[in-house]
């Protein structure tokens, strides 16, 4: 009996964490029965590809949304990366690994640098990272001024490679989350969790709010130049405005997978849940030949419902940890 209850109980508390699930298997259900073609390996390939990039930069927006901040200058690490990798992929696999590795490292250092500014000057997240995001846009623009760059046929056929039939963007996918999984457990996970829920208790209690915030930023930072990298071989080309779409819906995917926006609540498994979610939304309006103006409008109200309902939860939490 005592059993039962303590399920109920666990039941009651979690049942919002498992929203996102819910949706994603529902709007699944909603386009096997419009199209059956979608359960097609196939399909499922090409859709696992098709939102990676938007998996990637939400898991790194994931660990900065856990941290209390934002970051808005993602679509600006992606824009300067996919730039300059499209226009030096000259020199064969050595020169391109190299070059990937520079994209890699100015990610991280963009991201570094925003937490620390952000940690150390006490400024605001959404000034910082605006003001990063209009720096890296001015450099895409300088590295590569038009849509174009020669992409290395090999480069694409590594990145967007199958196994077996499964995509390597699945792979890597179910990769990330088990890293995840551990990592939410070690020192790291559980101050990043501590900050963003009361960064002034996480202080008092000898957790170096600084050095969290910098690795939260330094990831998200990491994660948006590997979306560079990645959308150069899917798209198979470089562009200065690549990230822009990227900012919000990094943002709304997070969200949608249960990360609190004020911080200290979710998780990169629901993330990669949100990003599915925005992919099949746009997909279902495709199928019932909605006019594309409906994303936007469904992302907003999606973002807006998502934020209420993390709220509550939160609220919720705190209620029951006061008692």
């Amino acid at each position: 009996m005592i059993q039962k209850n303590s399920l109920k109980d666990s039941l009651e508390k979690n049942w919002i964490s498992l929203v996102p699930y819910f949706v994603l298997i529902v709007l699944t259900v909603i386009m096997a029965v419009i199209n059956p073609r979608t359960l097609s390996m196939r399909f499922i390939a090409n859709k696992c590809d098709a939102a990676f990039s938007l998996v990637l930069v939400s898991i790194g927006q994931t660990f900065v949304l856990l941290s209390g901040g934002f970051d808005l200058s993602v679509g600006g690490v992606i824009c300067v990366t996919n730039s300059l990798l499209a226009v030096n992929m000259g020199g064969g696999p050595g020169s391109i690994f190299l070059w990937c590795v520079i994209c890699a490292f100015i990610g991280t250092a963009i991201g570094i640098f925003n937490g620390f500014v952000i940690a150390k000057a006490k400024m605001q997240p959404f000034i910082v990272t605006l003001a990063t995001q209009s720096a890296c846009y001015g450099a895409a623009l300088l590295i590569l001024k038009v849509d174009g760059g020669n992409i290395d046929p090999g480069f694409i056929k590594l990145l967007i490679s199958r196994f077996f039939g499964v995509p390597l963007s699945l792979i890597l996918m179910v990769i990330l989350i088990l890293l995840w999984l551990y990592v939410k457990r070690t020192n790291f996970g559980l101050a990043l969790y501590a900050v963003g829920s009361n960064e002034k208790a996480a202080h008092l209690n000898s957790i170096n709010v600084f050095r969290t915030k910098l690795f939260a930023y330094g990831l998200s930072g990491f994660f948006a130049a590997l979306v560079g990298i990645y959308r150069t071989a899917h798209v198979a080309s470089g562009s200065p405005t690549a990230g822009a779409s990227f900012v919000i819906t990094s943002i709304v995917a997070a969200v949608l997978g249960g990360t609190a926006i004020s911080g200290g609540v979710g998780g990169i498994v629901g993330s990669v849940a949100g990003a599915f979610i925005l992919r099949a939304i746009t997909d279902l309006l495709v199928f019932l030949k909605v006019s594309a103006y409906w994303t936007s409008l469904v992302q907003g109200a999606l973002l807006v419902a998502a934020v209420a309902l993390t709220s509550y939860a939160k609220l919720r939490r705190t209620s029951e940890v006061a008692q």
